[in-house]
């Protein structure tokens, strides 16, 4: 070989590395946009996401819980189909002109269906319209002119916060009012495992020995706490998880959902920022010495809302919660229905909304963050879509202790119309002391935690009263519903909290200042 063609072949291999050297740097390059792109774009589409990241980060909770809004607010199917808790599959979102279409969340479960008055889950609902039934069924909604409540499917027989307290806007105004569902994934699992109350009540009797249960809890892997056939055959409440099985197919998993709604006012609010829904409510009449309860019906505004699900990588379920961004400046006022202790002073039956909480309602900036992309992209796909103007205020996944607190500042997480009163919005202990930093209230993965804000205060309801995080599950008050709660004037709702005057409201809101 003479050196000039050694030269040239020098030449040639350098110029070929080079050339791999490029395109190896592109191929990372293009790998390296894929996953930015990956982790940066939420569709707006009927899809539920399958699960949310073991380790999930705050952004990636957050992709995972607007992926849910968007599946649970997608146009429903029924109409076309009679079939419940599914999409429209051909609707689409970009040319939707307005809101008045039955979304899927209307469809799903409500409470009284769940836990049907006669105690006995016999029908299906996978279709077909809802079905509502109340214990006292001979004074709610009687007379010749009764609405068919059959033909509604928001029905808002809650009108506190979990008997805590009643909200109020423009101060003393409009009384939000609450239902929940579940969807048929849970129903169907309590129609098949404990299709009566008594099998049901069984199943929480035998988790009522806290030592037993607890240590049973504490040996579970958190792929264990998802084998529900294993644990139901064994005697004790579990809900299924979301899982991808076979083919492809995915199962849901739990879903439960909170609402909040309220009437609003044409002088003080702008319709045209909030999803409007007929509902159902009800007011309280007497005849003969006996209490009614009388339905009526209107358009409600969505002010508020939980979606809470059990997915395989977050057995202990990730709650999620949303506000329609203009709620934070309605004068919102609470009137307690119990007594909170702030500071070693004690409030009976009044509870200022605007009483400095121990706890800033501030949403995570990681969430502000994803909330602009996505609202954004929410105008940029359809700028006439209500859904633009509802924030996720926060989002749990990874369940944490009292001490590590500062870790995650999600740990106190609370809806301002879901969970409005000073007990709620710092809650990370038990019902009977919510501040109490001993209480283990939630177990994960064979550790006891003093969980904060939803995820801890549905703990109770795994650890005390096993149940599986629901509260829709158990046998204390309100299930059955007895009777749908009236909707209350605010005169009306002081009595009822103990007959607190405004006077007294008033000083301990100046008292705050």
């Amino acid at each position: 070989m003479t050196l000039k063609n050694f030269k040239n072949e020098v030449t040639l291999l350098c110029f070929i590395s080079l050339v791999l050297i490029l395109l190896s740097s592109c191929n990372k390059t293009s790998k390296l946009t894929d996953l930015v792109e990956t982790e940066t774009s939420i569709k707006i589409d009927y899809s539920l996401p399958l699960d949310a990241p073991v380790n999930a980060t705050q952004k990636e909770l957050a992709h995972f819980a607007w992926q849910e809004f968007f599946a649970l607010n997608w146009k429903s199917s029924w109409k076309e189909d009679k079939a419940r808790a599914t999409p429209d599959i051909n609707w689409d979102f970009s040319t939707s002109t307005n809101d008045d279409f039955l979304s899927v969340w209307e469809t799903y479960i409500h409470r009284s269906e769940l836990r049907p008055a006669n105690g006995k889950r016999t029908k299906n609902l996978n279709t077909g319209k809802p079905y509502y039934t109340f214990v006292d069924s001979t004074t709610v909604n009687v007379g010749t002119d009764a609405l068919n409540l059959d033909n509604y499917w928001n029905v808002l027989d809650e009108d506190n916060e979990i008997g805590s307290a009643y909200v109020f806007a423009h101060k003393d105004e409009f009384e939000v009012l609450y239902m929940a569902k579940t969807n048929l994934v849970e129903y169907n699992y309590l129609k098949n495992n404990f299709p009566t109350d008594e099998l049901l009540y069984k199943a929480v009797n035998k988790s009522n020995d806290s030592t037993t249960f607890r240590t049973r809890l504490k040996s579970l892997t958190t792929e264990q706490m998802c084998n529900s056939s294993q644990n139901t055959t064994e005697g004790y409440v579990c809900l299924p998880c979301s899982d991808e099985i076979v083919n492809g197919d995915i199962e849901d998993g739990a879903i439960e959902i909170k609402l909040a709604f309220r009437e609003l006012d044409p002088n003080k609010d702008d319709s045209s920022r909030y999803i409007t829904k007929p509902v159902v409510y009800f007011k309280d009449s007497v005849a003969n010495h006996i209490s009614y309860s009388k339905a009526y019906t209107k358009d409600f505004a969505l002010i508020g809302m939980h979606i809470i699900r059990k997915t395989k990588n977050h057995p202990t379920f990730v709650f999620a919660s949303w506000e329609q961004v203009d709620e934070r400046n309605k004068d919102t006022q609470t009137i307690g229905i119990d007594t909170v202790t702030v500071n070693g002073t004690a409030y009976s039956d009044v509870d200022p909304h605007r009483l400095n909480p121990v706890i800033e309602r501030v949403i995570p900036e990681a969430i502000q963050r994803v909330n602009s992309k996505v609202q954004a992209k929410i105008i940029n796909t359809n700028n006439s879509s209500k859904w633009q103007y509802y924030q996720l205020i926060g989002v749990q996944g990874n369940p944490i202790d009292y001490k590590d607190r500062n870790s995650d500042n999600n740990y106190f997480m609370a809806n301002f119309v879901i969970e409005s009163d000073l007990k709620l919005t710092n809650f990370h202990g038990s019902f009977a002391d919510p501040f109490d930093t001993n209480v283990k209230n939630i177990i994960s993965e064979g550790k006891e935690l003093n969980m904060g804000g939803c995820m801890g205060c549905h703990g109770q309801a795994q650890t005390s009263f096993g149940t599986d995080f629901s509260f829709l599950l158990d046998s204390g008050a309100g299930k059955p519903v007895i009777k749908p709660d009236p909707y209350q004037s605010y005169a009306e709702a002081l009595e009822a909290a103990g007959n607190v005057s405004l006077e007294t409201i008033q000083k301990i809101m100046k008292a705050s200042e």
